[in-house]
C-alpha cells in the first residue's frame, strides 16, 4: 500500500512538472476509441513534439490543484486523456479536431491555457487559427511589401534621373555641333 501511495505522488508529481512545461493541455474523452486509433493519435502527436497520456482522474485532480487550476471538477470525469504540447497553442487544437471528425469516439473535454481553464468553444476558436509559421510569413510579408514598393520608387526615380541627364546630354552634344 505504501508503494502505490508513492506511485501515485510521483505521477502527480511528473504530470504538475509537464502542466508547468506546457503551453497547451487538451483534455479528451477517449471511450470507445481502439488501440489502433490510440495508437495512430500518439503516434501523430509525437511527430509535432506533443503528447498523449491516459492519467486516473483523481492524479489529474491533484496535479492541477498544485499548479493553481481552479473550475477543472467538471472536466476530470470518466476516461481522461490528456494532449500536452510543450511548442505551440494552435496545432494540437487543430491535431485534435482534424482527428476528432474522422472519428467520433474522441471527444475534446476542455483545456488548459496560461493556467486557465478553456472550453471547446475557444478551443475551435483556436484550431481555426493559421498556424504560428503562417503566421510568422504573413507578417514578414506584410513587413516586405512597403519596402519593395520604396525600392521601386527610389528606382522609377533614378530612371527618370537617368533619363533627364541623357536628354540634356543628348541637347548639349546637339547645341555643341
Amino acid at each position: 500500500m505504501g508503494l502505490t501511495k508513492v506511485k501515485k505522488e510521483e505521477e502527480v508529481k511528473n504530470l504538475v512538472e509537464k502542466f508547468t512545461k506546457a503551453k497547451c493541455v487538451i483534455f479528451t474523452d477517449f471511450q470507445g476509441l481502439n488501440v489502433t486509433d490510440m495508437t495512430e493519435l500518439r503516434k501523430n502527436l509525437k511527430k509535432v513534439n506533443m503528447e498523449y497520456k491516459v492519467v486516473k482522474n483523481n492524479i489529474i485532480n491533484r496535479a492541477l490543484q498544485k499548479v493553481n487550476v481552479n473550475n477543472f471538477e467538471k472536466i476530470v470525469t470518466g476516461p481522461t486523456g490528456v494532449v500536452i504540447s510543450y511548442d505551440d497553442v494552435v496545432i494540437p487544437a487543430k491535431m485534435l479536431k482534424d482527428f476528432c471528425s474522422n472519428n467520433e469516439n474522441l471527444k475534446i473535454k476542455a483545456g488548459m491555457l496560461d493556467g486557465k481553464i478553456i472550453d471547446i468553444e475557444k478551443i475551435k476558436f483556436l484550431a481555426g487559427l493559421p498556424s504560428r509559421e503562417v503566421l510568422i510569413t504573413r507578417v514578414i510579408c506584410g513587413m516586405k511589401a512597403p519596402l519593395y514598393n520604396l525600392v521601386f520608387v527610389l528606382k522609377a526615380n533614378l530612371h527618370k534621373l537617368v533619363g533627364s541627364l541623357t536628354e540634356i546630354k543628348n541637347q548639349r552634344l546637339k547645341n555643341s555641333k
